[in-house]
């Protein structure tokens, strides 16, 4: 995932111009992450927060979050757009055995370039890192199996959706609502931290 993070943080691969610095007002994904958030009674942990869009339009609504990005040049971009959200440089990884928990985590397509090993390893993280009513708010690309595809920055993979479900259970969370897309590769799951964190 070091390589991942290069690749993101390369100013020769200017992602901001992929996945732009604000949400647009007619952004459809508004319409999935904003009733979300209403859900989450506690603070927000925007896992892969890329540009800060997300993470800054949602301390904008009023909501307490932080963005956690592994990529420097990016959280600088994103601290530089958004001076009133905060922002760690740090993965998913770096949350491995820590004390605080969150009631509600957006990984949104946070975890699209991980195999199989790196995602179960990586829900199983973000569920330790959950409160024990938390939710998490988890999109990614599906498709009818399991496949690597190529992706403007690096590798990324479709899942079938309930190859997505299974990981989640093993983990600890159980999926509250799920959107696969009819019409592109997209998908989104819901996810509810279970009464026990499975190990």
């Amino acid at each position: 995932m070091d390589d991942i993070a290069d690749a993101y943080g390369s100013p020769s691969m200017p992602v901001e111009d992929i996945l732009g610095t604000t949400v647009s007002p007619d952004d459809p994904d508004r319409l999935i992450i904003e009733p979300w958030a209403k859900t989450v009674h506690g603070s927000i942990l925007d896992v892969g927060a890329g540009t800060g869009r997300w993470t800054g339009h949602l301390t904008q609504l009023g909501y307490d979050v932080t963005g956690l990005e592994p990529a420097e040049r990016l959280v600088t971009l994103a601290r530089q757009t958004h001076p009133a959200a905060r922002f760690w440089v740090g993965s998913i990884a770096d949350l491995t055995g820590t004390s605080q928990r969150w009631a509600g985590i957006l990984a949104w397509y946070s975890v699209i370039h991980m195999g199989p090993e790196e995602l179960q390893s990586s829900v199983a993280t973000l569920r330790n890192a959950l409160t024990d009513d938390g939710t998490l708010l988890l999109s990614f690309f599906t498709g009818a199996r399991l496949e690597p595809f190529d992706h403007p920055v690096a590798t990324a993979y479709r899942w079938p959706l309930a190859d997505i479900t299974q990981a989640l259970a093993a983990a600890g969370l159980d999926v509250i609502a799920q959107h696969p897309s009819l019409i592109s590769p997209h998908a989104y799951v819901i996810a509810q931290a279970s009464s026990s964190i499975v190990g």
